[in-house]
């Protein structure tokens, strides 16, 4: 990093899955029955065809165009605005590829970038059967692991939990924060008829705060999920008469999601339980957190409940919690002074919709945010939540 200039860390980055997590990392015993409960393939049209629980799932997009892994460093929204949805698309080999990520990372000015999953983020927590989801969860784990090897003070993978079974979520969390990982990953929708407010995960909160790994609440579109799993699919049947060629969900389920998860925490009082829990809300903006917590609060305060604090926004602001806001989200210029501890940036790379951080940089400078701020939204809150060396 050049001297004077603040460490930028990119907060939401993902990888697009490589077959190798199903080739070469999944436990050979498993294999056969794991690919059969979650794995994907490339259809003849380009399309990604994914195998759920022995069916054909619905996929992420309506056309053969991978939107979750085509941008590219210099990329502007008019050119992936040209791009033919009806056509497939070759994928970002950084995607995929630790050396052509960090060159990604290098064009873009980034020193170190959170790694976050697609497919896996979508489909993996529908996987029904406990073991193999807690072998595809190791699989995955440790493919992400040996990715991150090429610049491991560059890279920061993120684990996936097997949500299915709580004790398994346990074993892979330790598992994963012995090899290193900073952080784990965690939906926020339903595991076997679970949300992550349910009395069986309290035990997965308290290791992760005795072991001080940050949790990622991190949604996914849900565009391929059933409508009790996320509210991407309720968005979609809405937006089925739209006929714009493309989902939407993305633009309003993430926040959506996110938005549901924190206001279950505060009503349970998840919060007062875990104080020094490292807590994410990624990949869902910054804006929803003030809304949400004002909204918390005038319920909690109408219905009186016992043993949780009736002002969430006084505790929330005082954790190890970070909210991620993504390159296009404007209104984190107006909300600076609120978020300046917790915000950090995320580029959304390889998705359609990602851009370099010099974009929200010259955006926050315009609107006259403070460089002190800017520093930390940039890289230094991500920094100190996720224990990175300094720069």
């Amino acid at each position: 990093m050049p001297a004077g200039r603040h460490l930028v860390v990119d907060s939401d980055s993902h990888v697009f899955e490589s077959a190798a997590i199903w080739d070469q990392y999944l436990d050979p015993a498993y294999r056969a029955a794991a690919r059969s409960a979650f794995s994907y393939r490339l259809a003849d049209d380009g399309r990604v065809a994914v195998t759920l629980n022995g069916k054909p799932a619905p996929p992420m997009n309506r056309g053969p165009l991978n939107r979750q892994a085509i941008w590219r460093p210099g990329m502007t929204p008019e050119q992936i605005g040209d791009i033919d949805p009806r056509r497939p698309c070759p994928i970002n080999p950084g995607a995929q590829d630790a050396k052509a990520r960090l060159a990604d990372m290098d064009e873009m000015g980034i020193d170190r970038a959170v790694l976050f999953p697609t497919l896996f983020a979508e489909y993996f927590p529908l996987v029904e059967d406990p073991y193999i989801a807690a072998s595809l969860a190791r699989a995955y784990n440790d493919w992400i692991a040996n990715f991150c090897r090429a610049a491991p003070a560059r890279l920061y993978p993120v684990a996936v939990l097997p949500l299915q079974d709580v004790t398994f979520a346990i074993d892979e969390l330790r598992r994963t924060a012995a090899a290193g990982f900073k952080a784990s990953f965690v939906r926020p929708s339903f595991f076997q008829g679970r949300f992550l407010n349910h009395p069986d995960y309290d035990r997965l909160w308290a290791e992760a705060e005795r072991i001080g790994t940050a949790v990622c609440i991190h949604p996914s579109p849900g565009t391929a999920n059933p409508q009790w799993a996320s509210q991407g699919a309720f968005v979609e049947r809405v937006a089925s008469n739209l006929r714009i060629g493309h989902n939407i969900a993305e633009a309003i389920a993430p926040f959506m999601d996110n938005a549901t998860a924190l206001t279950a925490f505060a009503f349970c009082g998840h919060m007062e339980t875990f104080p020094k829990l490292k807590l994410v809300f990624a990949h869902s903006g910054a804006s929803w957190v003030v809304l949400a917590l004002e909204k918390a609060e005038t319920y909690l305060t109408f219905f009186m409940i016992d043993k949780v604090c009736l002002e969430p926004e006084k505790i929330f602001f005082k954790r190890n919690y970070l909210v991620t806001f993504s390159p296009w989200e404007s209104s984190i210029t107006r909300l600076h002074d609120i978020v300046e501890n917790i915000g950090a940036w995320g580029s959304r790379y390889p998705n359609h919709d990602a851009a370099p951080p010099a974009d929200t940089e010259r955006k926050l400078s315009a609107a006259k945010v403070p460089p002190a701020v800017i520093a930390r939204f940039m890289g230094a809150n991500a920094a100190a939540i996720y224990g990175m060396a300094p720069a």
